[in-house]
């Protein structure tokens, strides 16, 4: 199951955490919103990205729409706002009200230790049962993917645009391809699974004799594009130029899965939280919470690849070069 870029079920979900129950909330958005401005403070959200900007559009929304509740974003890879969550809970601390991560095993692991506070909102009874966690824990908040093509069509005719991740070895790419580190994201290192389970390690082998240009985050390979004339394709999320666009492979699968949002149990702006959030592969239940075997694969292609190199793709400059 593909799915585009597309937000899912955001709306009337952003104002609220839960209810003393867990029954549908069959409130107006008006109503919760109303609830939420009786409390103090700066709703924090945790966001996790890989460029600075890619929360704005939803902090803007929020802001446009409900100006009465203060709200902080934070964005950074999931990973790390993972990291400091944790590192908060250990000190029985609240890093942040609301997260919106990739990591959806984490979720899990909140819920099972009762941190996270559940919620059904309004529209929970319509969200997909393979999307949610049925004591609404956490729910989508929009669809995100990896690994279409990514080319400028003025420069690459369509019929030169590769049809399957076996294309992308032919020596016309040779010093033309820019992706992004496997080892350093779990969507990008499931995506390198799939295609090594499909055509073998030989495909990393010859990959590599491409002289790629490995890069952190999954926004930079199309920045990189946009900025170095000798950089042609990739197969990443999304381009970063209305110029440039993206054709998924026609052969092989890519993946998709449902960003979405959890609220920490000991939030103190419980009216004021969106609902909760984190990643769905499409083999959520084998890959992400075997964490052993998912390691092992990694330090392999670490092994091929070496470690990711370079800043945080949030503070390496490129997207400052750009805009």
């Amino acid at each position: 199951m593909i799915f585009s870029t597309t937000y899912l079920a955001l709306a009337a979900s952003v104002l609220v955490a839960a209810l003393p129950s867990v029954d549908l909330d069959t409130r107006s958005i008006y109503t919760i919103y109303a609830a939420a401005q009786k409390e103090q403070g700066v709703l924090q959200v945790a966001y996790g990205g890989d460029e600075p900007d890619q929360a704005d559009t939803l902090a803007q929304a929020f802001s446009t729409q409900f100006p009465k509740v203060k709200v902080n974003v934070t964005v950074d890879l999931s990973k790390y706002l993972e990291g400091r969550i944790n590192k908060a809970i250990t000190r029985d601390g609240l890093y942040t009200d609301v997260t919106i991560l990739q990591t959806l095993q984490n979720f899990d692991n909140w819920a099972n230790r009762g941190l996270l506070l559940p919620y059904k909102p309004p529209h929970f009874d319509k969200i997909w049962p393979s999307l949610t966690r049925a004591d609404g824990s956490y729910i989508p908040v929009f669809g995100s993917h990896f690994g279409p093509f990514v080319y400028n069509p003025s420069d690459i005719p369509a019929a030169d645009v590769p049809k399957s991740y076996a294309d992308i070895l032919d020596p016309k790419w040779k010093g033309k391809i820019v992706l992004t580190y496997p080892n350093d994201d779990d969507a990008v290192l499931y995506l390198f699974k799939v295609i090594i389970e499909q055509y073998g390690w030989i495909w990393l082998d010859l990959l590599l004799a491409q002289n790629v240009q490995w890069v952190r985050g999954t926004a930079t390979p199309g920045e990189i594009l946009v900025l170095d004339p000798t950089k042609k394709i990739s197969f990443t999320s999304f381009p970063a130029d209305d110029a440039w666009t993206f054709t998924p492979p026609i052969s092989d699968i890519y993946i998709s899965w449902a960003q979405s949002s959890a609220i920490f149990k000991h939030t103190k702006l419980p009216e004021n939280c969106e609902t909760s959030t984190s990643i769905l592969d499409i083999r959520r239940e084998i890959f992400r919470e075997a964490r052993v075997a998912v390691e092992a694969f990694r330090l392999e292609i670490e092994d091929k690849i070496g470690t990711a190199q370079g800043a945080s793709p949030l503070l390496d400059g490129v997207y400052i070069q750009r805009n």
